[in-house]
Order: C-alpha cells, then sequence, then structure tokens
C-alpha cells in the first residue's frame, strides 16, 4: 500500500496513488486513513441495501405506476437530443 503524508494532496493525486492497491493517507496530526478502490460489486452491494436509495426507488415506482413519468424519446426531445443525431 502506498503512502501519501502531505495533507495538501489533490484528491485526484490521492485516487491516482491509490491506484488498485490502495493508499495510507496520512494527516498533520498523524491519523492515517485508508482509501481503497471499490469494484462494480461493492459498489452494487452497497446502493442496494442503502435504505435511502431504496425507498427513492420505490417512490420512482410509484410514479410511473401512476403515469408520471417520461419514456426516452421524450427526454431526448427535451434535452434537443432527437433520436439518432448528436443534438446541438
Amino acid at each position: 500500500m502506498k503512502q501519501v503524508s502531505d495533507p495538501n494532496t489533490p484528491i485526484g493525486e490521492v485516487l491516482k496513488a491509490a491506484g488498485t492497491g490502495g493508499v495510507l493517507v496520512e494527516s498533520g496530526s498523524k491519523v492515517r486513513y485508508a482509501v481503497l478502490p471499490l469494484d462494480d460489486d461493492l459498489l452494487d452491494f452497497l446502493l442496494e441495501h442503502n435504505p435511502r436509495f431504496i425507498a427513492e426507488c420505490a417512490e420512482i415506482r410509484a410514479r410511473m405506476r401512476n403515469g408520471r413519468f417520461k419514456t426516452h424519446d421524450e427526454v431526448r426531445r427535451l434535452l434537443g437530443r432527437p433520436r439518432g443525431g448528436k443534438g446541438k
């Protein structure tokens, strides 16, 4: 695991340093934080078990059942991107 000891290191550099193996970030007070990469399976698991995300999905499903939704083509037209075109 790599180590980043400068607390002013830009977050982009910290994430690059983390790579696939992670990085240990050390603050000025010598407190350490591990920054670890997350794979798609773990992200899916975390989302699927997040109560706020689950509730929001339930609300969206209810709106869809009540007919309050827009089709993909309607959204494309609203955004000025007709099917097959690149938009404005």
